[in-house]
């Protein structure tokens, strides 16, 4: 979300590491709301007040909700007792159902924390020994990232005419708008941090309609978006690192962890774009558009490639050859970004066979290869490089339970696969490798010895994801 990543704040160096968690910037931007709203409040309205704040707790206790919800399928790594495997499943599950019971209040209840706390439910896995019936008996975690968005929407709208529906007329208010005014305090700051938040939610918007197969909410389809502002504004910021990078040497002595960074964020940028074009591909073919409209939406996806291996892709291999040099976090990264990128198109090639339009591969026979190499190659990196996390933990006072005693440091070193914040990722790559490795062991194309061999990374990589999601043990 910040600089070289999000288009709106390209290259801004004072805003490098203004906001470092998205919670804390969501909290900032309801914070200002809150601010503003009470500035425009009458003094006979304490009542007002008083409902905002016990509103504003509600809401920060069901973001903490869904934060430990999210998170709780990494208990394990971070977890001394090796003998509790039953027992942190039933804490899994015991979050699920409680942020699950807060998501109809969150919808109910829009604001920035609440749009953060819909989108992470609906990345947040459903545990094992979840029945079927449970599961449709609650709130999907699709319906969450559409209300979220819809949330988005009012929220960036601040407009309070006259609304209604069926169940509810919601009158025309000027009390509680919000006024961003010059004279408002750190006005600029909040208009960055409400960019950072749009970027984000553009990014779930654009997943959803890639991966769930549904239209987006928040952008055009098909050929709508070339008009819009934020798709202008990525491609100026591929113009933009074009410019810049033309002064850099390809070498591993120039590679250093800044730069690294600063080419895995703006390749990140673009590769959102890529997600972008490769959905409205999918929604060329499924919506039944004419073949002059597929064939369009699928040389978008063919020409974003090509600008892709052209400006970042030179970069990125400068990357891997200095990777055992540069940060973690940096490795992580770049493994992200890989398998990320390469996923958009085996998910092309995947509609593409769906449908029996195999004349259409051929615009894209290279760019299938090379998704293949690389997201093989990225599982392969995320298996055998590893990342440290240290953990603080309080040892209470004896006979004091309450009362922390002496604090120790416990460190875990795992593999880079197994802190993924997108599992869900890299379980639709394994099953989209293992679909491609079949087909060419059929074809003969690879031997026996190299089946074997593949087929043990995918399996190595669903093994050391979090093994409490269904879906992870679905796949294996």
């Amino acid at each position: 979300m910040g600089r070289y990543c999000c288009p709106f704040l390209f290259g801004q160096d004072d805003l490098a590491e203004r906001y470092i968690s998205i919670s804390d910037l969501c909290r900032h931007l309801d914070r200002y709301m809150a601010d503003t709203s009470k500035g425009n409040q009458s003094s006979g309205q304490e009542q007002w007040i008083q409902n905002d704040e016990k509103r504003d707790v509600l809401i920060e206790q069901s973001l903490r909700n869904t934060i430990a919800a999210f998170a709780a399928r990494w208990l394990p790594i971070t977890s001394s007792d090796d003998s509790g495997g039953i027992d942190t499943l039933h804490q899994i599950q015991t979050m699920w159902w409680q942020a699950r019971r807060d998501m109809l209040r969150i919808i109910n209840r829009p604001s920035y924390r609440s749009m953060l706390s819909l989108f992470l439910f609906a990345l947040t896995p459903i545990p094992m020994g979840i029945s079927e019936d449970e599961e449709m008996d609650g709130v999907s975690g699709q319906v969450c990232i559409h209300a979220a968005l819809q949330q988005v929407q009012s929220l960036r709208a601040r407009q309070r005419n006259l609304q209604f529906s069926g169940s509810k007329v919601f009158p025309s208010s000027s009390s509680t708008a919000i006024c961003a005014t010059p004279e408002a305090a750190d006005t600029s700051g909040f208009i960055n941090a409400e960019n950072i938040a749009y970027w984000a939610a553009i990014t779930f918007d654009t997943s959803a309609s890639l991966t769930l197969n549904c239209r987006p909410l928040l952008s055009s389809g098909l050929f709508g978006f070339e008009s819009e502002f934020t798709w202008k504004l990525v491609r100026t910021c591929l113009n933009v690192f074009n410019e810049s990078s033309k002064s850099w040497r390809l070498g591993s002595a120039e590679m250093t962890d800044e730069r690294a960074n600063e080419i895995i964020a703006a390749a990140a940028c673009w590769k959102l774009l890529t997600w972008k074009l490769a959905a409205n591909f999918k929604e060329a073919l499924r919506d039944g558009h004419d073949e002059h409209e597929v064939r369009k939406a699928l040389s978008y996806v063919s020409n974003s490639v090509k600008e892709f291996d052209t400006t970042f892709r030179p970069f990125l291999d400068e990357c891997y050859k200095r990777m055992q040099f540069l940060g973690q976090q940096t490795k992580l990264r770049w493994f992200s970004l890989m398998l990320h990128y390469s996923l958009s198109i085996l998910m092309v090639l995947d509609t593409i066979e769906v449908v029996d339009r195999y004349d259409l591969l051929v615009d894209l026979k290279d760019a299938s290869i090379e998704a293949e190499n690389t997201v093989m190659n990225a599982l392969a990196f995320g298996l055998h490089n590893t990342i440290t996390l240290r953990r603080i933990i309080d040892s209470p006072l004896p006979g004091m339970p309450g009362r922390s005693g002496m604090t120790r440091s416990m460190t875990f070193t795992v593999p880079l696969i197994a802190i993924d914040p997108y599992p869900h990722h890299v379980v639709a790559c394994v099953q989209l490798m293992r679909k491609a490795i079949d087909r060419d062991y059929m074809d003969k194309k690879i031997t026996q010895e190299s089946y074997g061999s593949l087929s043990s990374t995918l399996e190595s990589a669903l093994k050391h994801l979090p093994q409490s999601s269904k879906s992870v043990q679905a796949a294996r």
